[in-house]
Formats: structure tokens, C-alpha cells, sequence
């Protein structure tokens, strides 16, 4: 018999039986446990994977960090039976994935790598959403401020003109009535 085909017993009427009993149960148990409910990026809708601990799905809520710990390795649970052997294999992985960036650090040309560490330097981590509208933020704030330094070279209109002699006006006449209250100001106690 060759490896990984069916024996005699799993080919059997009962093994066949045993087997949907066991998907039956399991179906039946599955309704009945938490589900992920992140949304899903094709339509919307709610996750319907299994959660784990952290009430998400092994999708939508691994052991991604936040913040500055983005780019940090992130250490295997110590009490997993199989703890040695996943730290083992994140450790050779982190290793190689060191020395294949040295490699390509070291084959780059200067301006490519001075682009290269510009972009680490100015590179904030995050979902891409959130960098696109910082973007978008700082292209309207530097539009804005474009907007407000440039003076305006339309001739004003006479009623503008008005305007701002009367307020010139109110202004002037304001400050002369604060220097006259300044300057009769009441001398003692009883003043």
C-alpha cells in the first residue's frame, strides 16, 4: 500500500459511518462557538472563522504588534507543549532573513541605499489606509497654507472699501476711548 492511501479498514462502510458522526458532532459543536466577527475585506460582512482566545480569528487577530513594537520579533507562548521547537524555527527564520538583508544591503549602490534608508527614516508603520490619509492631510494643510500666504489680486470692490475704513474708523476710535479710561484711571483707594 502506498503512502498516504486509504487501508481496507478506512475504506470500510463503518469507518465511513464513524467518520460523518465525528464531522456531525464537530459541525454541530462549531455553531455553538465564538466567531471572529472582524469585517471581511471582499464584502463587508462579518468573519465567520473560528476566534481564538482573543475573541479573533488567526486572520484578523494573530500576534500582530502595535506601534513601536511594529517590527520587533514576537516571541512563541513559553507554556505551548511545542514552545522549543516554534522558538527554534523563529529564531533560525529571523537569522536568515538577517543575513538576505545584509546580502541585499551590501549589493545595493550608494544612491540606492541612501533612498533606501530615506524611506526607513520617513516609513511610519501602520495599516496603508492610515498613511494615505496622512497624506492627504498634509497635502490639504500645504494647499491651504498656499491658499492663505498668496495675496489676493482681485481689485476690491467700493463697498469693501467702505467697509474697512469704517472698521479702520471703530478701531481707532475704540483705542482712543481705552487710552482716555487708561489715563483717568482713579488714584487710591477710594480713588
Amino acid at each position: 500500500m502506498k503512502k498516504g492511501q486509504p487501508n481496507s479498514w478506512q475504506r470500510s462502510a463503518q469507518w465511513r459511518e464513524i467518520s460523518r458522526a465525528a464531522i456531525r458532532r464537530w459541525n454541530a459543536k462549531r455553531a455553538s462557538l465564538p466567531k471572529c466577527g472582524a469585517r471581511r475585506k471582499r464584502d463587508g460582512e462579518p468573519c465567520l472563522n473560528l476566534a481564538m482566545a482573543n475573541g479573533k480569528c488567526r486572520c484578523h487577530g494573530g500576534r500582530t504588534p502595535r506601534g513601536d513594537q511594529y517590527r520587533q520579533i514576537q516571541w512563541p507562548n513559553g507554556s505551548a507543549p511545542d514552545a522549543e521547537r516554534k522558538l527554534a524555527a523563529k529564531l533560525k527564520r529571523a537569522e536568515r532573513n538577517r543575513r538576505a538583508k545584509e546580502r541585499r544591503l551590501a549589493a545595493m549602490t550608494p544612491e540606492k541605499r541612501a533612498a533606501h534608508e530615506k524611506w526607513q527614516r520617513d516609513h511610519k508603520p501602520g495599516p496603508a489606509a492610515d498613511r494615505v490619509r496622512r497624506r492627504a492631510n498634509l497635502k490639504a494643510a500645504a494647499e491651504f497654507r498656499a491658499i492663505s500666504e498668496r495675496a489676493d489680486a482681485r481689485p476690491l470692490s467700493p463697498e469693501l472699501l467702505a467697509l474697512q475704513a469704517e472698521r479702520e474708523r471703530i478701531e481707532a476710535e475704540r483705542d482712543r476711548v481705552l487710552r482716555q479710561i487708561e489715563n483717568n484711571k482713579p488714584v487710591g483707594v477710594f480713588g
